[in-house]
């Protein structure tokens, strides 16, 4: 959670703080979420973004909170994850 607002921070990097190949983190985390290790983040990147949104924060400041260098980007995901876009989110 610490690392959520760094857009830099890679899967290498998460892999190396939980002292496992990428491959053994990939099968564990697959095994325990169904997700990818890309998609988990992208997740909870993405629900933390609605909290904030819900507490009144704008688009472009949350893209950049929760990771997103893009905001155009960051509402494309968004929407496609929630099927409505940020700035409409309540």
């Amino acid at each position: 959670m610490e690392h959520l607002s760094d857009s830099d921070f890679t899967i290498d990097n998460l892999c190396r703080e939980m002292a496992m190949s990428r491959t053994l983190f990939y099968v564990k985390l697959k095994s325990y979420t169904g997700k990818s290790p890309q998609d988990f983040i992208r997740i909870i990147r993405l629900e933390r973004a609605s909290s904030m949104l819900r507490s009144g924060r704008n688009v472009t400041e949350v893209a950049a909170l929760t990771g997103f260098d893009n905001s155009k980007y960051f509402s494309t995901v968004f929407k496609k994850y929630f099927g409505v876009s940020p700035s409409k989110y309540q």
